[in-house]
């Protein structure tokens, strides 16, 4: 995977350009793109060359061919957008006011960045005197943040230029107005997500990975870090989206300072819960996920001193109200139908030991549950729904911009 490092900055920089011409089609589907190329590119290995351990090694090689295809595409669209390579001095450069800033900002969003890994890391050094919860968590974590980087994917690529052009415009009502309904749809899009999970979660570990050595004891204990993540999920998205915010404001180190911060308690916390509390591996996720929560919360209320009045909370009350409402009902909804159906199922003998008496409730009740929690936010006219549309109305007209 170490040609990967190679593609790394220019698919960064091609995804940036992207965004600054206003194209986020190429961005939010970029993810997607690579993962199924890789996805593909390592079945028809494996179909070609069989599951012999002895060559498993060389299926790693798709990674970096699904880099440097992803990289290929956007130097494709680029050429035929009109944007060529552009030559420029050293010198020309290193003068530029405008680039100069974009480095004071990138350099603390960088670190930033990566101290995300380092929290992961804190983790699994803790993990290590549990034995097989560094393996649990790795499962877990997978799980839980998949949906979360397609959300994040889909909608904070669209939003950073918005709120960018809001800033430079000092539109502070419209600004105001965006990240209220941003902050709803965040809450909106992760919470049916987060029900499905918690009520699910036994049920899909099982389907996913209970076979040969993985048995039911570690489904359930991968099932519990599962749902002690998804507790900090809507937190999560969230704090992205309000440093995104920050970014837009051109404040890059607020964001470091808080997730210094943040790494630091996590590691007190991964020691209190493990050699005090005993909590076991769900007490490192909890720290993790409480944590999250605690940056988040310092996050939105520094963002208000820095510009008072930027929340309505008043008006966020009624839709948050709809929110939990919502969230009961999808919660007992996906309960009460996974329940029927598993009984329904496992009463017929032909379907009693087959995978699509597990699959099927699953499926079925996750949708329904679903289905309950956004029936309401369109009969009550949820806020969100109104940045929703106008996302999606960008991005067709832009799509049918780009085909013509």
């Amino acid at each position: 995977m170490t040609p990967c490092i190679l593609f790394a900055g220019p698919i960064g920089l091609g995804l940036g350009c992207f965004s600054a011409e206003g194209d986020n089609i190429v961005p939010c589907l970029s993810p997607a793109v690579s993962n199924i190329t890789t996805i593909l590119l390592c079945a028809t290995y494996i179909f070609i060359s069989g599951s012999s351990s002895s060559h498993s090694k060389d299926a790693l090689w798709t990674t970096s061919l699904g880099a440097f295809l992803k990289w290929l595409i956007q130097v494709v669209v680029h050429g035929k957008n009109g944007y060529g390579f552009m030559s420029s001095s050293w010198k020309n450069i290193l003068k530029d006011k405008d680039l100069c800033k974009l480095f004071s900002l990138m350099l603390p969003a960088t670190i930033s960045s990566g101290m995300a890994q380092i929290a992961s890391f804190t983790d699994l050094y803790f993990a290590s005197f549990i034995p097989g919860a560094a393996a649990a968590l790795s499962y877990a974590h997978l799980l839980a943040m998949a949906p979360l980087g397609i959300l994040l994917s889909t909608i904070m690529l669209p939003l950073i230029p918005t709120f960018s052009r809001l800033e430079k415009s000092s539109s502070w009502p419209s600004l105001k107005e965006n990240l209220q309904q941003a902050i709803l749809l965040c809450v909106a899009l992760v919470l049916p997500i987060t029900l499905s999970v918690c009520v699910l979660a036994k049920e899909i570990i099982s389907i996913l990975f209970q076979r040969f050595a993985f048995d039911s004891a570690a489904s359930t204990l991968v099932s519990s870090l599962l749902i002690c993540y998804s507790i900090g999920s809507p937190f999560y998205v969230i704090r992205e989206l309000l440093v995104v915010v920050y970014y837009a404001l051109e404040d890059g180190k607020l964001p470091f300072l808080i997730s210094v911060a943040a790494i630091l308690l996590n590691g007190i916390l991964d020691w209190l819960f493990i050699s005090q509390f005993n909590l076991g591996a769900q007490g490192l996720v909890l720290s993790t996920s409480f944590v999250t929560a605690l940056s988040t919360l310092m996050l939105f209320y520094l963002l208000l001193k820095k510009l008072p009045g930027l929340v309505d909370f008043p008006a966020l009350l009624g839709p948050l109200l709809l929110l939990l409402a919502c969230s009961t009902i999808s919660g007992f909804t996906t309960s009460v139908c996974h329940k029927m159906l598993q009984h329904l199922l496992s009463s017929i003998a032909i379907l009693r030991f087959c995978r699509l008496s597990l699959l099927l409730p699953v499926l079925v009740a996750a949708f329904l549950g679903t289905f309950m929690f956004f029936f309401p936010l369109f009969i009550f006219q949820f806020p969100s729904m109104k940045l929703v549309k106008n996302l999606v109305d960008a991005l067709l007209n832009r799509f049918k911009v780009s085909m013509h």
